[in-house]
């Protein structure tokens, strides 16, 4: 039994490696898009001139 648990060990720690070094799945296309839009962030608009008055103020 224990050659057995070192076996799966050394399996796990086997396959753990390839998974996270030289494994790279291909990049599917909606994923292409989120990825370009984290790098291009979209541009924000300042609105506070359309938000309603404060409450107890007169405009």
């Amino acid at each position: 039994m224990r050659y057995l648990f070192l076996a799966l060990v050394a399996l796990n720690i086997i396959v753990f490696g390839y998974y996270s070094y030289f494994y790279h799945p291909k990049e599917s296309s909606s994923v292409a898009q989120a990825r370009t839009s984290l790098i291009n962030p979209v541009q924000a608009t300042n609105v506070s001139h359309e938000l309603p008055p404060m409450i107890g103020t007169k405009k």
